[in-house]
């Protein structure tokens, strides 16, 4: 079984962005993460920014963040289709195919994936169970 789920990224105003769409469509933010608690280092002057959070309203479901460090968002990186898989094969197999012409980002590893594929889209690629 497979999800798919926008994801956004912002240049360091994530937060204020998740309480505007909170506002506007009367939604919640699920859950939020900052780059402190990342599971990588970060410069101290960004570990109050948002790593990764999840946002619902009726219809409505989206994940977002905060852009890297070293990897500022620029207009058609500041989104991503974000898919998470029950099975690690399909998703292993899923991740070589869209890597096929594109850049791989960041290696698929036991948890996540991304890259761009052929056609300049943004794809992140976990296990579900994450």
């Amino acid at each position: 079984m497979k999800n798919l789920i926008p994801y956004l990224v912002f240049s360091g105003n994530c937060s204020d962005a998740l309480s505007f769409y909170a506002d506007v469509f009367r939604g919640e933010i699920v859950s939020t993460t900052t780059f402190k608690d990342a599971p990588m280092p970060v410069p101290p002057e960004v570990e109050h920014r948002i790593f990764d959070s999840e946002f619902k309203a009726e219809g409505i479901c989206f994940k977002a963040s905060d852009d890297l460090p070293n990897h500022q968002v620029t207009a058609g990186s500041n989104i991503s289709m974000f898919v998470s898989f029950s099975d690690k094969e399909e998703r292993k197999n899923v991740f070589s195919k869209l890597a096929e012409g594109g850049k791989v980002l960041f290696p698929l590893d036991d948890n996540f994936g991304m890259l761009k594929d052929q056609f300049n889209i943004q794809w992140m690629l976990v296990n579900k169970n994450h």
